[in-house]
Parts: C-alpha cells; structure tokens; sequence
C-alpha cells in the first residue's frame, strides 16, 4: 500500500485554501477601498442612533470611527487577527472586520474622552456593526456583479488576466468613485 499520494493530495488542498483565503482577502480589501466612506458614516450613525455609544461630541466619534476602520484597512493580517484574538470565538462565521470593530469599539474607544458610555454585550454590538457591514457589502456585490457581468460580454478579456483586472478596476471606479488611501 504505497501512501506517497495522501502528500500530494494535502499539499493540493491546502495550497487551493490558501487561493481562496487571499481572493477573500482581496476582495474584502477591495471593497473596503471602495465603499469605506459610505461604511464610517453609516456605522457613524447606527452606533449613534441605536444610542450603543453615549457621547455630546459626534464629531469626535466619527472621527475615531473613520481612524480605526483606516487602521483596519492598513494593519498587517499578524495584527490584525492579534487584535481580534479576544473575541473571534463571538460568533461561529464571524466578518473579520466586523470583529475588527467591535473590539476597537471595546478597547480602545471606550477610554476616548469624548465616550460618555458604552451600552450593550460584545455580542450586541458585533451585531450593530456587522449589519451595517453586511448590507453595504450586499449592495457592493450586487454592483460588481453588474459590473462583472458586463466584462463578459467582451470576448477579448479571460478572466484572471492582468488586462481582465484592469477593466475591472476601471469599471469599478466609474461605478463608485476613487478609493479610499
């Protein structure tokens, strides 16, 4: 019984998680490039709205919103997945970023002086902060869908070319603006 295949085998496998865990990535940076504007203010509001976080100076809070979802962004996966570390066992499929948020939320901007109080479990608002994400993610999706859809059409472009990625960005860029820096 010769077992030299199971290697290959795991090696293929593991190799094709590791494709789709960066293609996540990738996306999921792409869209927040894209959509982080239209992210800080809703989740801005939401947070202020469902009086999750208590304060007399929105300003200040959307500001520490806006720092933190840009730091998010820019943070090394090490330190990024370090900062979540507390709370990634929340929920079972959890958004990386959603969690990203709630921890910062629980952390860091519950000593910001402007902070008068936070109100509910990790749990609460990981929900607050993920619904918000979710459904801007959900229109995103839809758009790139379109937009995708679209490419097809042009027989001259085979996607996962570098000329594919291009039209895509461009396409992407007409629908939604630059992105964010």
């Amino acid at each position: 019984m010769k077992r030299w295949h199971n290697e290959r085998i795991q090696d293929r496998i593991l190799s094709k998680l590791e494709r789709e865990e960066k293609q996540q990535a990738f996306q999921r940076d792409r869209f927040f490039k894209f959509k982080l504007p239209d992210i800080h203010t809703k989740l801005t509001q939401t947070l202020l709205m469902k009086k999750v976080i208590e304060t007399e100076n929105p300003a200040a809070i959307s500001a520490e919103i806006l720092k933190a979802l840009k730091k998010a962004m820019r943070s090394s996966e090490f330190d990024f997945k370090y900062f979540i570390s507390p709370i990634r066992d929340l929920v079972a499929r959890p958004n990386p970023f959603s969690l990203y948020m709630t921890q910062y939320i629980m952390e860091v901007l519950i000593h910001d002086p402007n902070v008068i109080e936070i109100y509910g479990t990790d749990l609460e608002i990981y929900t607050t902060v993920n619904e918000v994400i979710t459904q801007i993610n959900a229109q995103f999706d839809r758009t790139e869908a379109e937009v995708v859809k679209q490419l097809g059409h042009n027989r001259s472009l085979v996607e996962g070319s570098r000329e594919y990625e291009i039209a895509l960005d461009q396409l992407l860029r007409q629908k939604f603006g630059d992105p964010e820096k």
